[in-house]
């Protein structure tokens, strides 16, 4: 199910939202870290240069006499003596020359920035050391928790809007796309209905539906001139089939020969098989766009037997024997002409490959075995064989769910197998 969600374009809309709120959480907590950043920052800059300054008017007031503690202003005091300096400070100094940094406060509470420098005056090099309270001016943590909040609010403000607008933009895109697969799903079966989409739809979703408007009409051409066929073929076939068969059956009357004989029994097998696929054929014609459709129906030993006879007859000149295991009655959809068609094409075909020996037909609920003694499938190509061919027996096979297997037997020649379950 999960799998489904993710690979539906109906709820492609709303995983695109939230792919974009993830983004908006993600862009939201970055611009809050670079802004906290940033104002931490400047005012680290800022307070350093307000130091440089400081330094340089320490520096001409001790130049000019003053000398140990003096104080700049309210934020900052100077020194030229490092022992006036309170021991924390004087422990952080103590063993550098230059320093520009922010140290804890002496007070516990924020932090104090101190420098450290030099300067010359007649009587030589001195050291310099600024303390600077820069607590007083810096922006308190509320203050700037307060400017973040307010970047942040209006980040995500910009980012609601944007990605309502995308989510508006993506459900217009994929809502023509989701209305063809309900149209496809809606009439399935119906080739006189049109897909219809949005004129607001994008060229390619209007290109798309017209031409499965195009398909579904050539289809339903088609559909049509196969109704025709099953229509008028009945008759156009069947008519000389049965004045042949008429023929024959006159033929077979009075004293002949036994030449003759035979001639008039190749002629009523040739008529039989010839209206067997007829009936096949008329059959998948009928039913090929629902096998539901065609009644289920019970396959007796009787209709087996008929079947081996009629296909069968080849075996007997060859002097091959045909020998029927039948244990129970399948159940099948199929009617009995496709039934003779796809059983004695397999039959036909193992009696065309089979020097000697026997065929061996095999009848169960499950399905339909024909096994032969013929040098198996090294010598036969895969689905070429006797009359329509083993292509068609495959091609019968897929219409009405069956399952049809070619393949060396392990004691004998080759196994052709129809399951109908």
């Amino acid at each position: 199910m999960p799998i489904r969600y993710l690979v539906s374009t109906k709820t492609m809309t709303g995983r695109l939202a939230a792919f974009f709120a993830a983004i908006s959480i993600f862009v939201g907590i970055g611009t809050f870290s670079m802004v906290h950043w940033a104002l931490r920052w400047s005012e680290d800059r800022v307070s350093e240069r307000r130091m440089l300054i400081d330094r340089d008017e320490a520096i001409a007031r001790f130049q000019t006499g003053e000398s140990g503690k003096i104080t700049l202003d309210v934020q900052t005091v100077a020194y030229n003596d490092m022992s006036l300096l309170p021991q924390v400070y004087q422990v952080v100094l103590r063993n550098e020359r230059h320093h520009l940094r922010e140290v804890a406060a002496l007070n516990g509470a924020g932090g104090d920035l101190l420098y450290k420098g030099s300067y010359f005056d007649q009587d030589g090099k001195h050291d310099l050391v600024l303390v600077s309270k820069v607590d007083n001016v810096e922006l308190g943590k509320w203050e700037i928790i307060s400017i973040s909040s307010i970047v942040i609010c209006l980040v995500f403000l910009l980012m609601a809007l944007f990605g309502i607008l995308l989510y508006r933009l993506s459900k217009n895109l994929i809502a023509p796309l989701n209305a063809i697969a309900e149209q496809l799903e809606r009439q399935t079966g119906d080739s006189n209905a049109e897909f219809t989409v949005s004129r607001l739809a994008a060229d390619e979703f209007k290109t798309l539906t017209r031409h499965l408007n195009q398909y579904r009409l050539d289809l339903h051409q088609t559909l049509k001139r196969e109704q025709a066929f099953a229509r008028y073929a009945s008759h156009e076939l069947r008519t000389p089939l049965t004045i042949a068969k008429g023929a024959a059956k006159l033929l077979s009357r009075g004293e002949k020969t036994a030449f003759q004989e035979r001639q008039v029994t190749r002629i009523t097998d040739a008529i039989e098989q010839m209206g067997t696929m007829v009936d096949a054929l008329l059959a998948m014609v009928r039913y090929e766009r629902n096998m539901d459709d065609a009644p289920l129906r019970t396959v007796t030993k009787t209709e087996i037997e008929a079947i081996i006879a009629v296909n069968a007859s080849a075996a007997r000149g060859k002097q091959l024997r045909t020998v029927l295991t039948f244990t129970d009655e399948p159940e099948i959809r199929a009617t009995p002409a496709v039934l003779n068609m796809v059983l004695g094409n397999l039959i036909r075909n193992a009696v065309a490959i089979t020097p000697d020996g026997e065929i061996t037909i095999q009848v169960s609920r499950k399905g339909v075995q024909v096994i032969d003694d013929g040098p198996g499938l090294g010598d036969i190509p895969r689905k070429n064989g006797h009359g329509l061919g083993l292509l068609i027996v495959d091609d019968l096979a897929r219409r009405y769910g069956w399952t049809f297997t070619l393949a060396n037997h392990a004691g004998r020649g080759c196994l052709a197998e129809i399951g109908f379950s």
